[in-house]
């Protein structure tokens, strides 16, 4: 299912995916994956990728008012396309 995740995750960065509905269900699908054990098929490259996704789902917050931590929209994708394109970081 991690293919499934990877391809849910370029059609989010390609526009193909509205935000709100990238968040919630990113989130859901990551956890299911996660809690019938699949995630632990994925090479540690894709598993750190997919984790990273959902980590930066997390930190996503529409609102004006958010924290300096917090994604908006732009940042969300910018930073998650970084890490699709194989920019990990250290």
């Amino acid at each position: 299912m991690s293919k499934q995740l990877l391809e849910y995750v370029k059609r989010f960065l390609q526009g193909e995916i509205p935000v709100d509905e990238f968040v919630e269900s990113y989130d859901a699908k990551w956890k299911a994956e996660r809690d019938s054990k699949e995630l632990l098929a994925d090479d540690p490259i894709t598993s750190e990728k997919l984790s990273t996704f959902f980590c930066f789902a997390d930190l996503y917050n529409p609102n004006d008012d958010r924290f300096e931590y917090e994604f908006d929209e732009k940042r969300l994708r910018a930073e998650m396309q970084k890490v699709f394109d194989g920019e990990l970081g250290d």
